[in-house]
């Protein structure tokens, strides 16, 4: 089934779609295709062996729909990095090809990671280090960074970290680097503006840090404080993220949700009973159990009174609701689309 993974295809007349998944029909077992219009985001539905069949075009064969590319990945990506530091207060600057000036090792978050397991794996396979003392300071957004050479929307997930042992060893990752103190990093190098801010609070925690040297107490309600900010920015960055995430996901499914109840609606009724209208009908119910499950209703408006708090009048005067427009859903409770509605 390589030939069928989801990403863009182009049809022999040179419209382009993205396929979403391959479905079964339940009662005949056929395969079907569903797939998504770039032109005007339009859900489709085919047998699986159209889909794949090739078409005879002056006289020689060619594919239906030809593969082009993965789609475009809809969600930022999570990434660690560390303001790296030796024991001299020196800090690691390096040369990554994907960035065009000064930068920090890291990487990706890899599937069932934690965020500090990512950190150690992405600094001993570019550099060869190993760190400790890991401090999580912040995350920030990174919405097609401009030094970076594709574009991307990245979520920084900002770390200070001690060199702990190890010889910095030049990798794909790692072309240059330079172990430089903070202070001449930010007048003298052409630095990531992600990574001046980095530095810039680098040096303000070790100017705080060398003022408390002789003083216990002040040390400890310092590391108290930074624990307890550090648990309550984790928390809410954890819960921001999560919301992110579920909010975007839900706006992008939504909308193929409705195209395949709206593409049914039309119907003659001489094809209602048609196979492929069977393996959509089937492919509905598949969207609404997943989206049930993740707390998605859909606000009822047939003879309802209009709320306010859930619909969105577009036409008429009065409290009862006449016509449902476009649905609306709520997302446990809260309302991520009002309903569209005619009232009279």
């Amino acid at each position: 089934m390589e030939n069928f993974k989801p990403g863009i295809y182009r049809h022999y007349k040179g419209n382009e779609y993205e396929l979403l998944f391959v479905s079964e029909q339940t009662e005949t077992g056929e395969s079907l295709v569903v797939y998504r219009s770039l032109a005007d985001n339009k859900i489709w539905t085919r047998p699986l062996a159209m889909w794949s069949e090739n078409v005879n075009i002056a006289g020689k064969e060619e594919p239906r729909f030809t593969w082009l590319r993965e789609a475009h990945p809809r969600y930022p990506e999570p990434v660690v990095g560390p303001i790296l530091y030796n024991d001299a207060g020196e800090v690691l600057l390096i040369k990554n090809p994907k960035w065009t000036n000064w930068s920090i090792p890291g990487g990706h978050i890899e599937w069932g990671e934690k965020m500090e397991e990512a950190l150690r794996r992405e600094i001993e396979e570019e550099t060869s280090l190993q760190i400790d003392k890991i401090e999580f300071i912040t995350a920030t957004d990174g919405i097609k960074p401009p030094h970076f050479l594709k574009d991307k929307h990245f979520i920084f997930l900002n770390f200070f970290a001690h060199l702990a042992g190890g010889e910095p060893q030049l990798s794909d990752e790692m072309t240059e680097y330079v172990w430089v103190k903070p202070e001449k990093a930010l007048k003298e190098f052409s630095v990531a503006p992600s990574v001046v801010d980095l530095l810039e609070e680098f040096i303000r925690r070790q100017a705080g840090a060398n003022a408390e040297d002789n003083d216990f107490e002040g040390k400890y309600k310092r590391a108290l404080a930074d624990y307890q900010n550090l648990l309550k920015q984790s928390v809410k960055d954890k819960e921001e993220f999560v919301r992110f995430a579920v909010s975007d996901f839900l706006h992008d499914i939504i909308p193929v949700y409705d195209h395949l109840k709206m593409s049914l609606s039309a119907l003659p009724e001489n094809e209602q009973d048609s196979a492929w209208v069977k393996g959509v009908e089937y492919v509905l119910k598949q969207f609404k159990e997943i989206l049930s499950a993740r707390g998605v209703e859909e606000i009822k408006t047939k003879g309802q009174k209009f709320d306010h708090n859930l619909m969105e009048a577009l036409e008429g005067k009065g409290d009862k609701v006449l016509r449902e427009v476009m649905p609306g859903y709520v997302l446990n409770g809260r309302v991520i689309r009002a309903a569209k509605v005619i009232v009279g």
